[in-house]
């Protein structure tokens, strides 16, 4: 008996040393420290929406000179991997057979205008005597068709020269455009073809050069109007993203999209006076479709869970509110907020995995890059 009242007696105070234990690790919730994390203040910010993709340095002009007469070569007046500009000489072949041609047909010319001379003043003759009666219609007419006929040798021999001409303009080959040379397939006391399939050398045209790359066809519509509106800015990177190569504009669009991948084939032109970018090359490419303004963060302040993105906002009392955010696109590591975070409000960038709704924060400035850089990495 004395056993049951000591027990229920006990059980008061029990209960109440629960309540006080459980009082106790309130208390010590509300008093837990501070959790140190880094904000970075939403900005508005024009930000580009781009497409990302991968192409290849394509030159405008890529010219393979070929002689157009047969002949043994005399000279070679450039270097292997030379600039040379557009008419300036090349090569010089064995033009004697040629010059004489010329001058055969010059020797000729001049035969044929003497005699061609010599029949129109008795042409004139025979005329002047055909109106006193002297000479026959028949005479005349005949002297007047040989006067013609010499004529005729005249304007052929003029033909024929003009042609002789033409081919010893050929004994020198010049370069049809500007660029550079590459490497060369003759030697001097060669003879070359106009047959051949080798030619001479190839002529790279080098500024300005074009990219050809591609993109995903279901977005043609962008890059449509992005053309149309002269926006279509392009930015070459090098493969390992290590450094910008060059910028220039989207000048073609191809008129179809690529039924076996779904790829759309663009090429876009740039100025390469540095020589930065070479034929062939393999570069990634950043096409700019669309200029936008509106609240801009770092990518890292955004986090994943079960209903989407979401982000941590510090409040002025120092505690951060869990909101769920929506974004346009992302471009660079810096996403473009349309719903979730306004101007000028703080959010999370380290210490997200500390912190939950509601906790109390310290606070200090982001000191990193606005793409979400450490700032001994952006330096």
């Amino acid at each position: 008996m004395l056993t049951q009242v000591l027990r229920i007696y006990s059980l008061p105070a029990l209960c109440l040393g629960g309540a006080a234990l459980v009082f106790s690790n309130v208390a010590f919730a509300q008093d837990a420290p501070a959790v140190p994390v880094t904000v970075y203040k939403a900005k508005v910010e024009e930000i580009d929406k781009v497409i990302n993709g991968i192409g290849t340095v394509d030159p405008l002009q890529s010219v393979t000179v070929r002689p157009r007469i047969d002949g043994q070569v005399t000279g070679i007046r450039f270097s292997e991997g030379q600039m040379v500009e557009k008419g300036s000489v090349l090569l010089t072949l064995d033009d004697r057979e040629l010059s004489s041609a010329l001058t055969s047909a010059q020797a000729k010319k001049a035969q044929d205008e003497a005699q061609y001379n010599s029949a129109k003043t008795e042409a004139q003759r025979y005329a002047s005597l055909a109106e006193k009666g002297v000479a026959s219609a028949s005479t005349l007419e005949q002297k007047n068709a040989l006067s013609q006929q010499y004529a005729a040798a005249v304007q052929y021999d003029d033909a024929m020269i003009k042609s002789a001409e033409t081919q010893l303009g050929f004994a020198t080959v010049i370069a049809p455009i500007s660029g550079r040379t590459g490497f060369k397939q003759v030697d001097v006391g060669s003879v070359v073809s106009a047959s051949s399939t080798d030619g001479i050398v190839t002529i790279t045209q080098m500024d300005p050069i074009a990219v050809s790359f591609v993109a995903p066809g279901d977005r043609f519509g962008e890059i449509r109007q992005a053309l149309s509106e002269k926006i279509a800015a392009v930015t070459l990177i090098t493969t390992d993203g290590s450094r910008v190569l060059s910028k220039g504009q989207l000048t073609t669009m191809d008129n179809s999209v690529d039924a076996s991948n779904g790829s759309i084939h663009l090429k876009a032109i740039f100025d390469n006076g540095n020589g930065a970018l070479w034929p062939g090359l393999p570069v990634a490419t950043v096409l700019t479709v669309e200029h936008r303004n509106g609240v801009v963060v770092p990518d890292k302040a955004l986090a994943r869970g079960r209903d989407g993105l979401y982000a941590y906002v510090v409040s002025k009392d120092n505690k951060v509110e869990k909101r769920n955010v929506k974004t346009a696109f992302v471009t660079g590591a810096r996403a473009l907020v349309t719903d979730g975070i306004k101007e000028d409000e703080e959010v999370v960038m380290d210490g997200q995995s500390r912190i939950g709704n509601g906790a109390a924060v310290s606070a200090t400035p982001w000191t990193g890059s606005p793409t979400g850089e450490l700032a001994e990495k952006a330096n």
